[in-house]
C-alpha cells in the first residue's frame, strides 16, 4: 500500500493549528509541521516532522517541505502583526513576497505569502479541507434560541460587521436595543467585547467574514473563549456567519454558552462579493 503524502502545516499561535493537524492525522494524512510563530506545543506531538523557523526565512520553510515531499500546505494560527513589522531579516523569498506587499494589511501579507508557495509549486488548501465538521450551518448552535430583541440586534450586526469588514477594519461589532455599542479594530474581538461590556450591559456580539475573504486563510475563528468573554462582559448572545467561520473546540464552545445562557446563532449571509474593497 502506498503510503498517504504528507500535509505540510505553517502554524502560528492558537488552536487552530491543532484542530487541523488532528484532522489530517485522522484522514490518513501525515502532518509536517513548521512553526513560525509561537505555535502549540501539542503540535509536537501530532506532527511525523516539526520545524521552527524565524517570519523572514521562508527559504528554510520550502527547504523543510521539500525535504519530506510536501505538495499540499495550510496556513492556520494567529502571527504578531508587529512581529512582522519588526522582522528584518528577510532572505530572497521572503524579499520576493514583501515587494508584492502594498500594505501590511492581514491579507496583503498572507496573500503574498500564499503566492510566493504557490511559485515554489505548493497547493495552498483551503483551511477548512480537514475541519469541515467545525464550520456551522445556519440555525441555532446551543440550548437557547436568540429573543426577539437579539434577533433585531444581530440583523442590524450583520449590516454594519459586513460594511465595517469589506473596509477591512475588522469583523465584529457589538450592539444593544438597536445602539452599535463598539466596532472592532486591531486590538481584535475579546478585547472589543470587553469593551462594549464597560459600555453597556447585555450587549449583542456579531462576527462575519470580509467580502472577499480567502478561505486558504484568515476565516474568522470563534473559540469556547470568546463566548466566555461574552458572557463576562454581560452579553447575551452572539451570531456568527455560517458556512465561513470556524468553530475551534465546538463541544466545549456549545457547552460554555449553555453554562452561561448566551445564545449563538450561525446567520446566512447574502452574497457579498460584489462589494468595493480598499
Amino acid at each position: 500500500m502506498t503510503a498517504a503524502a504528507p500535509v505540510g502545516l505553517i502554524a502560528g499561535r492558537g488552536t487552530l493549528p491543532v484542530e487541523i493537524a488532528e484532522g489530517a492525522r485522522r484522514s490518513g494524512r501525515p502532518v509536517i509541521c513548521i512553526n513560525v510563530f509561537d505555535a502549540d506545543p501539542r503540535l509536537g506531538a501530532l506532527a511525523e516532522a516539526s520545524y521552527t523557523v524565524a517570519l523572514g526565512e521562508l527559504g528554510s520553510m520550502l527547504t523543510a517541505l521539500r525535504r519530506h515531499g510536501v505538495h499540499e500546505v495550510l496556513l492556520a494560527g494567529q502571527v504578531d502583526k508587529l512581529a512582522v513589522l519588526r522582522s528584518v531579516r528577510l532572505d530572497a523569498h521572503a524579499a520576493q513576497a514583501a515587494r508584492r506587499m502594498a500594505d501590511f494589511r492581514d491579507a496583503s501579507i498572507l496573500g503574498a505569502l500564499v503566492a510566493v508557495l504557490e511559485e515554489a509549486g505548493l497547493e495552498v488548501a483551503d483551511q477548512t479541507r480537514y475541519i469541515a465538521h467545525l464550520v456551522p450551518a445556519p440555525g441555532v448552535l446551543g440550548a437557547r434560541a436568540a429573543s426577539a430583541e437579539e434577533a433585531r440586534d444581530i440583523a442590524l450586526g450583520v449590516r454594519i460587521a459586513s460594511g465595517v469588514a469589506a473596509l477591512d477594519v475588522g469583523q465584529a461589532v457589538a450592539v444593544r436595543r438597536g445602539v452599535i455599542v463598539a466596532v472592532e479594530a486591531a486590538e481584535g474581538t475579546d478585547a472589543m467585547i470587553r469593551r462594549a461590556g464597560t459600555l453597556a450591559p447585555g450587549i449583542v456580539v456579531i462576527k462575519v467574514s470580509r467580502p472577499r475573504q480567502d478561505p486558504r486563510y484568515d476565516l474568522p475563528v470563534v473559540g469556547p473563549q470568546t463566548v466566555e468573554t461574552v458572557a463576562a462582559a454581560g452579553g447575551t448572545a452572539m451570531a456568527v456567519e455560517a458556512g465561513r467561520t470556524i468553530l475551534l473546540e465546538r463541544d466545549r464552545l456549545v457547552a460554555a454558552a449553555d453554562a452561561a445562557g448566551v445564545a449563538v446563532t450561525a446567520v446566512e449571509l447574502p452574497d457579498r462579493t460584489s462589494w468595493p474593497t480598499p
